[in-house]
């Protein structure tokens, strides 16, 4: 009788066990439904909001081509207000969130002496609605199509270079090169690491030394062209493999997973502790030596 009522209270304390962790899991997933409806909510606003001013931006763009500097104001004020506004936590970086309202600066700027500098105004608008795209489409922003421009540019230098070419004309190929690459340097910041523009920076500035020089070192320019091409491939994301694994769970998951194992090897032990139970009942004993 003894052993019976021990054997119940087991099977008791294994159901409430069971019990517990399906409560739990139930009160995780529904709170973690609860968390990501809220986050999505936010992200949802966010993405509008970045939208709204890579279309302004866009439109600018379009403002400048077309002369219309009263609208291209307009648009500057338009964006300046909606940047105030705009959440980047989790969209880049400090280095980035930097570059594009340096960029903005520049198209008021530029807006401003636009009488006396209208390719400028141009080339500011162009850098703006590279660096807005970038914050609006994360996986094909439009800056990576600079890759075969860029590519045209280090190529011509390599060329020049190779020719023995004077300082004048390695100037000229090099700023070449400069101009497209401060072109889409704002958007490249925004998804790029720190350390990767800064490397093509000095990369660039030891380069414009070089070409400048009244009698080049031919020999030393040829090994910065080589790795200029390297360093260009890693700002491109050229020599970066994807992983081809991935994580069975991710993120909060993981603590829903566990409890749903859990219950599952409890629900189990449970099951086969009533199956023995039943068994003692019916006289039935396992054999042993």
């Amino acid at each position: 009788m003894k052993r019976t009522f021990w054997i119940k209270t087991g099977l008791m304390v294994v159901s409430f066990m069971a019990l517990l962790f399906w409560t739990n899991l139930s009160y995780s997933v529904s709170a973690l439904s609860k968390g990501n409806g809220d986050g999505t909510d936010q992200q949802v606003l966010v993405n509008s909001s970045i939208q709204q001013l890579n279309e302004e931006a866009t439109s600018l763009y379009r403002h400048a081509l077309e002369h219309n500097i009263e609208e291209v104001r307009n648009s500057i004020m338009r964006i300046s207000e909606r940047l105030e506004h705009i959440s980047f936590e989790g969209q880049t970086t400090v280095e980035g969130i930097h570059a594009i309202s340096e960029t903005i600066v520049e198209v008021k700027e530029a807006a401003v002496r636009v009488k006396s500098d209208d390719t400028g105004l141009q080339q500011a608008s162009a850098k703006l609605r590279l660096a807005a795209d970038s914050l609006a489409n994360p996986a094909k922003p439009l800056w990576l199509q600079y890759y075969k421009i860029v590519q045209n540019d280090l190529q011509a230098l390599s060329t020049a270079v190779n020719r023995h070419e004077n300082g004048a004309a390695l100037s000229s190929q090099y700023a070449v090169l400069e101009e497209h690459y401060e072109t889409i340097r704002p958007a490249a910041m925004i998804r790029r690491e720190p350390y990767e523009i800064a490397q093509l920076d000095a990369w660039l500035s030891h380069t414009k030394g070089l070409t400048a020089a009244k009698q080049p070192d031919i020999a030393q320019l040829q090994s910065m062209v080589s790795q200029g091409e390297e360093l260009v491939n890693q700002l491109f994301g050229r020599e970066k493999d994807e992983s081809a694994f991935v994580p069975f769970v991710q993120g909060p998951n993981r603590r829903a997973a566990g409890l749903f194992i859990t219950s599952v090897i409890v629900a189990a032990l449970t099951y086969a502790g009533y199956r023995k139970y039943r068994a003692q009942q019916q006289g039935i004993f396992p054999f042993r030596r």
